[in-house]
């Protein structure tokens, strides 16, 4: 008889959901936890939970807001199926919960689970998440990962109980792996002990592993991916292989509609940018640049200051909103950066010196950090990536009394310039979308262009564009722009102080 174990979670407001459970799991806010809690009150490694003997153990791994078990605060103990658990002064409250199946009725509930799966709306990312986490309880193995194919390449898109670098923290070597793939034969060994041929690879040898389950992801005689599951213990229901590679079957069908649902969107939206930069840009454009004239004569035919001010204002106006435009147009074609030699120092100073004041009065510090360093770039597109990043960095930051700061230095094959703040981040799943064109969190204003923008002009470059987030801890955006500064002397000339007109920004 099979005892299967999940864990039931209920928010402050009263919201609850069921995580299946294999022999151990971290639970926190951290992305790599087996478990996330995105609540700004739980730890980035929160609990340990641990099966041992039947019996589980629960550990607060040194939290600032601490866990709670029968009233008293929690250390390390045992956790009895059924007893609440509360985490971070009610943030959260965790059951454990176990029941008895029979191995027909444990694998025929999961067929079903995972057919399921097809029915359901679910972005590529929990439907990742979801088919190892079951794959994990239908096989009874403790950890793994699954990896698609992109561009070319096997990605590791989800894990479970395992460290960053994969390599080092599996029983096989990643060749092994990747011949799955590539030949599409699975690997099934429910007892290493018994496979001689196995016990011969010394990375097999100095691992205590009882089982190892790798498997291709298949459609329709495609291979879109491989699962990897493995365990330190025996297994002692395992598997039917037929139903297990089924159910497999069942979630390469899933991800893959998944997939191609997310293609499928961002294709129609970058279609439909196309469509309006083509039919609505051009004319918008056409009447700014009549709405600009009117604006410069009127200027130019008064000696009142008042007139004059407003005039001017008009004009700023008009020039943000020809910019915003020319963000649409952008997606429409790919433009060549008019590059210029550029002081990254005063390059930077001017384009933070006038948000200096707008971040004082939003209790935020803003600062640059860098040597004179001379790099070819097109001074008037980089502003607007600068200035949609440094927007971004002070809302996230806004009445935090925190600090955002540019840093470049000069690094094999290029530049490296990164914004860093301390604000409140991003949650995993909005990162993912974060250059999408129209796609906007967190603000009621703008076109959701922003960082779409910011990644294209970046691209035009011939850059790479890096983005770092954890909520509650802040983000860090990474260019990396393949221009090698030019060696020798600095010595700015005028056309290249990087002192030019600052433009307006749209951010995300």
């Amino acid at each position: 008889m099979a005892q299967r174990y999940q864990l039931l979670i209920r928010d402050r407001h009263g919201f609850e959901r069921i995580v299946p459970l294999a022999r151990s799991a971290t639970v926190g806010r951290q992305s790599l936890c087996d478990v996330v809690l995105s609540d700004a009150m739980i730890s980035r490694n929160h609990l340990r939970l641990e099966l041992q003997d039947d019996t589980w153990w629960v550990e607060d791994l040194q939290t600032t807001h601490g866990s709670c078990y029968k009233g008293e605060p929690l250390g390390r103990q045992v956790w009895e199926p059924g007893i609440p658990l509360v985490l971070a002064d009610g943030a959260y409250t965790l059951l454990l919960l176990c029941s008895d199946q029979t191995s027909s009725e444990l694998h025929l509930q999961a067929i079903l689970e995972a057919a399921q799966l097809l029915a359901e709306e679910v972005d590529l990312e929990d439907m990742l998440e979801q088919s190892l986490d079951r794959l994990l309880t239908i096989s009874g193995t403790d950890r793994g990962f699954l990896m698609l194919l992109e561009d070319g390449e096997l990605t590791a898109r989800v894990q479970r109980n395992l460290g960053q670098e994969l390599e080092g923290h599996i029983q096989l070597s990643m060749s092994s792996v990747h011949k799955v793939f590539e030949t599409g034969d699975p690997i099934w060994i429910l007892n290493v002990a018994e496979d001689g041929q196995l016990l011969t690879q010394q990375s097999i040898q100095r691992l205590e592993l009882k089982t190892i389950l790798c498997l291709p992801l298949l459609l329709q005689g495609r291979r879109i991916g491989v699962v990897y599951l493995d365990s330190r213990r025996p297994i002692t229901e395992p598997p039917d292989r037929q139903t297990f590679e089924a159910i497999v079957s069942l979630c390469a069908i899933a991800i893959e509609r998944a997939r191609l649902s997310e293609e499928n969107l961002r294709s129609h939206v970058l279609a439909t940018v196309g469509q309006v930069a083509s039919s609505i840009v051009h004319d918008f454009k056409n009447g700014l640049f009549v709405l600009r004239g009117h604006a410069d004569l009127l200027e130019l035919s008064t000696e009142d200051s008042k007139v004059r001010h407003h005039s001017r204002k008009i004009l700023e106006c008009v020039d943000r909103l020809t910019h915003l435009s020319q963000d649409v147009l952008d997606f429409a074609k790919v433009r060549e950066p008019k590059r210029e030699t550029v002081d990254l120092r005063a390059f930077m100073d001017a384009i933070l010196e006038p948000m200096v004041a707008q971040a004082a009065e939003m209790g935020v510090s803003l600062r640059a950090e860098g040597p004179s360093s001379l790099i070819k770039l097109d001074p008037g597109r980089f502003t607007r990536v600068m200035e949609n990043l440094l927007a971004n960095a002070l809302d996230a930051t806004s009445g935090m009394n925190g600090e955002v700061i540019v840093t470049w230095i000069q690094v094999t094959g290029g530049v490296q310039i990164r914004v860093k703040d301390r604000g409140r981040g991003i949650p995993r799943r909005v990162i993912k979308r974060i250059f999408e064109p129209f796609f906007s969190y967190g603000k009621k204003k703008g076109t959701g262009l922003g960082m779409a923008t910011v990644k294209k002009i970046v691209e035009e470059h011939g850059g790479t564009l890096e983005f770092l987030s954890e909520e509650g801890e802040g983000t860090e955006v990474i260019i990396l722009l393949p221009d090698h500064p030019i060696t020798g002397a600095v010595r700015v000339s005028e056309e290249s102080t990087g002192e030019h007109r600052s433009l307006g920004a749209e951010h995300v």
